[in-house]
């Protein structure tokens, strides 16, 4: 009998036992789905950047997740160099992110190899939000009805310049001063400050001076490329013209020396921080990194105009496109809508990647932003009274073609080629990619 007893109790404490346990898996299996379904939907999103872009897109993301908790963010990011390597040989494994982050000279390149989606259907029916988005802002992002990007921020080419430094020599760059005004300009506060004993360089094209030959062109009611994206636009009468400005402003010592130039550029300073140039070409939005490297007054003023013509566009100053590899293209989608919408998110990333596109945006952030953002934004409402119509997105090659410029605009700097020497073999090395 005690051993039948025994046997019952063992029976009663191994029901008890696996009731409890029963209970604890239950709650265990919840959790564990809880936290399966918080992140059911992950989604890879790429960009490049410095160390403070990525510190503010990290903190957006997390304010992505707490709205959206059944989508996770899974971030790459790198270098501006770095990050077009990478993409390269994700796309040659069918790997791409769900997003990434887009640069204008690459777009129809990856639209060409069919790497983009097409947001037109996710923009008409709400998911990505652009009520708030004038047209400007985004059709350059176009190709036909199609649309390939989304901006995440906007910018216009411009000159940054040292306000106390042209005051003190009597000029100002008031809109409708000339490529010959630059090239004077620059020559007399060199000769002033000289005598003085000081260094000056004169004007830093900043690397720039292709995306000055565009406005260039345009100027003169051309473009950079053909409608058909098979050649250049222009004549190259203008592409001497042009030539022979940049070399005698170099030659002639209104702007520095090539080697000159590349060396604040690689060692990441600016001849304008430091007070040895005045004036240098930049993305708008790079006002926001040198002013903060220096105690001067800089602000921004709108390009030389040519024979009264100016020619310059707002554009995107990069975009975000949605991949044909991505298996999650709405959750992709809603993310994009976020970074161009949500207040909150725009507040943590400061305007650092251009004049957000969105007006609610621009308005909340006005009185949020230090003064070289704000000084971003008047820019862009200055600029827009001397622009012209956006061309075409630049065709498959672009970035050969700009290599070839490269070459040749730094022999010319070296005075190893006249303008028209250079004219001729850029001319030749871009129809040969292009066709």
């Amino acid at each position: 009998m005690k051993k039948y007893l025994w046997y019952v109790l063992i029976l009663v404490l191994f029901l008890l036992v696996a009731c409890n346990g029963g209970e604890q898996d239950d709650t265990t299996n919840a959790e564990n789905q809880d936290q399966a379904n918080a992140g059911e939907t992950t989604i890879r999103v790429a960009w490049w950047g410095n160390q403070e872009r990525h510190d503010m897109t990290l903190e957006a993301i997390e304010l992505f997740e707490v709205a959206y908790p059944d989508i996770s963010v899974q971030p790459e990011y790198t270098g501006w160099d770095g990050y077009w390597e990478r993409l390269n040989t994700q796309a040659a494994g069918s790997n791409l992110p769900d997003v990434i982050a887009m640069d204008n000279s690459y777009l129809n390149e990856y639209n060409s190899n069919d790497l983009l989606v097409d947001l037109a259907p996710l923009i008409d029916n709400g998911t990505i939000n652009l009520e708030d988005v004038d047209d400007v802002y985004q059709e350059i992002n176009h190709d036909g009805d199609r649309v390939l990007a989304v901006a995440s921020g906007a910018n216009a080419l411009a000159l940054v310049y040292n306000v106390e430094m042209l005051e003190e020599h009597g000029f100002d760059l008031e809109p409708g001063f000339s490529y010959d005004d630059l090239f004077e300009m620059n020559l007399a506060i060199k000769e002033a400050l000289e005598a003085e004993g000081e260094e000056y360089f004169g004007y830093d094209f900043a690397n720039a001076e292709y995306e000055l030959l565009n406005n260039y062109v345009r100027q003169h009611g051309m473009s950079f490329y053909n409608a058909e994206g098979n050649g250049l636009g222009f004549e190259e009468a203008v592409l001497v013209d042009y030539f022979e400005w940049v070399q005698e402003m170099v030659v002639d010592g209104a702007a520095p020396s090539h080697d000159i130039m590349m060396s604040y550029i690689e060692g990441g300073n600016s001849m304008v921080q430091e007070g040895s140039s005045a004036m240098q070409t930049a993305a708008s939005n790079q006002i926001i990194g040198i002013a903060q490297g220096t105690e001067y007054e800089l602000d921004l003023a709108v390009l030389p105009a040519w024979d009264g013509q100016h020619a310059n566009y707002i554009r995107p100053s990069m975009s975000f496109s949605i991949t044909e590899h991505s298996a999650q293209q709405e959750a992709a989608a809603k993310f994009i809508d976020f970074m161009t919408n949500d207040l909150e998110a725009n507040e943590v990333l400061q305007a650092e990647r251009g004049v957000p596109i969105s007006s609610a945006v621009r308005e909340h952030l006005s009185d949020k932003v230090s003064e070289p953002v704000q000084k971003t934004f008047d820019y862009l409402e200055v600029v827009a009274d001397y622009t012209t119509d956006a061309d075409p997105l630049s065709p498959p090659g672009e970035t050969e073609v700009r290599g070839a410029f490269s070459r040749i605009i730094e022999s010319l700097k070296y005075d190893q080629l006249t303008p028209e020497e250079a004219a001729s073999q850029f001319i030749q090395q871009a129809e040969n990619v292009l066709n």
